[in-house]
């Protein structure tokens, strides 16, 4: 594969779409959940701090895709751990361009891990907090599940971030610009330099205020139900 006739192509997840996927992902998981037995969300609720255990399990997503990027072959120096709440996004990026196989690994470790094993676990140990965090684990790794389907089919490609948490860039010698996703906008097509995807200097963890003000609010509501409870 030339380098020459490689060509970068930037992606932004489109957030309405994927929102509206990950809704229904969740709806179907609660309606099957209910099936199997109707009082364990309900049951998840009386858990203290519930709140906190969220925002706790989505950060454990995150640090198992950084699991997934160093397994797979990613520097640990180049994993950047970080919260953009405005956007509704907690996020791991690996700042190196990455093989196939690398970011197919990283992508599905949290849906594997924190999602499918932890469900089955908390369903048939009867530990209904466990299996309403992986209902939400795996709402929330809907786009990660998109995005590995995606970059599944292609199959000369190489995987980088943008620098944007919402965003990311693939690399490759196919015509993308025809594989239309609704999840996912091409926002720019450019040639490939190899030098574009070396990073030196980022912050290794990136909390914005937005997501230090909602974190403190989830932290309030949990003390507040605690203490009226």
């Amino acid at each position: 594969m030339k380098t020459s006739n490689k060509k970068a192509y930037v992606f932004k997840m489109n957030i309405t779409t994927a929102s509206i996927f990950s809704i229904v992902v969740f709806l179907l998981l609660v309606f099957v959940t209910t099936l199997i037995d109707g009082a364990t969300l309900f049951k998840a609720y009386q858990t203290p701090f519930l709140l906190c255990l969220l925002v706790g399990y989505f950060f454990l997503h995150e640090l198992l895709h950084g699991v997934g990027f160093v397994l797979a072959g990613s520097k640990l120096k180049n994993i950047k751990l970080g919260a953009a709440l405005e956007k509704g996004i907690f996020y791991c990026m690996s700042y190196q361009e990455l093989t196939k196989k690398n970011i197919l690994i990283s992508l599905q470790m949290p849906f594997m891990v924190i999602g499918v094993i932890t469900y089955v676990i908390g369903i048939v140990f009867n530990i209904p907090v466990l299996t309403w965090l992986s209902v939400l684990n795996i709402m929330g790794a809907s786009m990660d599940l998109v995005m590995f389907f995606y970059i599944l089919r292609i199959k000369n490609v190489t995987y980088s971030e943008s620098g944007e948490p919402d965003e990311f860039v693939l690399i490759s010698n196919e015509d993308l610009s025809k594989r239309k996703s609704i999840f996912l906008k091409l926002k720019e097509t450019k040639d490939y330099k190899k030098e574009d995807y070396i990073f030196k200097d980022f912050k290794r963890i990136e909390i914005s205020k937005a997501s230090w003000i909602v974190i403190l609010i989830l932290i309030s509501l949990d003390l507040v139900t605690l203490l009226l409870g």
